[in-house]
């Protein structure tokens, strides 16, 4: 997740709210300090991603503000996958995006 202040009430081992970790929740949301980003970003999201904390959106968002901010970025949305591929084709374009980005 990229950004913790969209999951207020906890995420992972962190059983306190965002009201009572502010800081927690701060520095543990990359969206935050994407202007301290200076490596390439690929992002590979499940477009029917169905966990609470990383929802599709938690890409776009950061990828807009990766682009926003003139840095080098790219978004793949692997169509009909959730958290985990499943589908031989995604987890082989999955494979081929992250083999481009790497060249």
């Amino acid at each position: 997740a990229y950004n913790r202040l969209l999951t207020p009430f906890g995420f992972q081992a962190e059983d306190r709210t965002l009201w009572e970790a502010r800081e927690v929740y701060l520095a543990m949301s990359p969206l935050l300090h994407a202007d301290k980003i200076e490596a390439p970003m690929l992002l590979l999201h499940g477009a029917e991603d169905n966990n609470p904390g990383t929802h599709p959106m938690q890409s776009e968002r950061l990828f807009q503000a990766l682009q926003g901010l003139g840095k080098t970025a790219r978004l793949v949305n692997l169509p009909l996958e959730s958290h985990s591929y499943a589908a031989r084709e995604s987890i082989l374009q999955a494979l081929w995006e992250t083999e481009r980005w790497l060249r």
